[in-house]
């Protein structure tokens, strides 16, 4: 394997653009958007993440654009506490769930990924892929074109790459849920993530560097509403509201939100395209095949380890075919279990919109949840 296209960069994109560069491969990367710029503020990273990029040489530098958080801390409304809920086991050393700016992350992959030879295009796209036995030549956006062993298609969940390949069938599908984000002033005592549950869905705090914060709130909506984004800061603070009640519990972090920027309206749909996720030489990996619900914080994790098990077994003397058929026996179970518990958390949350029903999902914390968790923890702590 020569020369690979990556198609998206994104996380996961740059991420694998990396992992293959690192083992010869002569890689470009094509990014549809003219920055990266992207939406939202924050992200984290567990375990499982943070050994992936080690493996590719990122772990300092991502250790140091981010920071180690506490156990997640939940509360009622009110601001009772109920449950502090960790995020597993600690390895070699390494933090368990590291929280990350978006584009500080996006900015040190992609000037790694230029140190280590990669190319990369932005404001670039792939117009047209024509695949024979011997590779495959892509003619681009920008008028050039070129001819490459493999292309995979890291560009989100509407890919044009998945289109490529299978048409409409693998389209986006609504979940149910909707999360809304907005970066905000943090209150000195906020040392960690915090999430408030109420009616219907919960509203989150968690510490970024700077004294900032961002603020999330994740709930049920009922289709796929248009909203003018001109208003997304009272809409985003109405939501956040209506779930606290009338408690004054966080009001003042609330109602900061009526005039944050750069506020992320974010309907939360899903792809899960099944076996395989190639055909002949062209590939999709990360949330063009497997995008998820956020529940366990592992969308991005999932992607990155994509990228590093494909480099770990191209490696080989396999044949390109025999790489994929192992690819997806190792990425589908893992991948696909971590897609169905983030869906199922979601909708246990969501169940939660009279005092009656609040008060069941609190006990559910308390006595169920730990429990659940430490099943998915260990997933993610076992090999990839």
């Amino acid at each position: 394997m020569q020369k690979i296209l990556v198609v998206g960069a994104g996380i996961g994109g740059l991420c694998t653009a990396i992992a293959l560069a690192r083992i010869g491969v002569e890689v470009d990367v094509i990014e549809i958007k003219p920055d990266n710029s992207v939406p939202g503020v924050g992200w984290g990273l567990r375990t499982n993440g943070l050994r992936a990029l080690r493996e590719i040489g990122l772990l300092e530098s991502t250790l140091a654009l981010g920071f180690p958080t506490p156990p997640l801390s939940y509360y009622d409304r009110n601001g009772r506490h109920v449950v502090d809920i960790p995020y597993g086991r600690q390895f070699d050393g390494m933090p368990n769930n590291v929280q990350l700016p978006r584009l500080g992350f996006l900015e040190m992959a992609s000037a790694h990924a230029r140190e280590v030879g990669c190319t990369i295009k932005m404001a670039t796209t792939a117009v047209d892929i024509e695949p024979d036995a011997d590779g495959v030549t892509v003619e681009l956006s920008d008028g050039s074109s070129g001819r490459y062993d493999l292309v995979i298609g890291f560009d989100g969940i509407n890919s044009s790459i998945r289109r490529y390949l299978f048409g409409e069938k693998h389209v986006p599908t609504p979940s149910g849920g909707v999360a809304w984000r907005a970066p905000v002033r943090a209150p000195d005592t906020l040392k960690g993530a915090m999430f408030c549950h109420g009616f219907g869905g919960k509203v989150g705090f968690v510490p970024l560097a700077g004294g900032m914060m961002y603020v999330i709130v994740t709930h049920y909506e009922e289709g796929r509403p248009r909203h003018d984004p001109a208003a997304f800061p009272e809409l985003m603070y109405q939501r956040a509201r209506a779930m606290m009640g009338d408690s004054v519990f966080m009001a003042e972090e609330i109602a900061s939100l009526r005039t944050a920027t750069n506020v992320a309206y974010t309907p939360l749909d899903t792809v899960m395209v099944p076996y395989p996720w190639h055909r002949g030489r062209v590939m999709i990996m990360g949330d063009a095949a497997h995008a998820m619900t956020p529940y366990l914080g592992s969308g991005a994790a999932m992607a990155i380890e994509d990228g590093v098990v494909f480099a770990q077994l191209l490696q080989s003397d396999d044949t390109l075919y025999d790489v994929q058929t192992k690819f997806m026996a190792r990425r589908y179970p893992r991948v696909k279990t971590v897609w169905d518990t983030s869906l199922q958390m979601m909708h246990e949350e969501f169940d939660s919109a009279t005092p009656e029903a609040l008060e069941r999902r609190l006990a559910h914390l308390v006595n169920e949840e730990p429990a659940a968790l430490d099943y998915v923890h260990r997933i993610l702590e076992s090999d990839y």
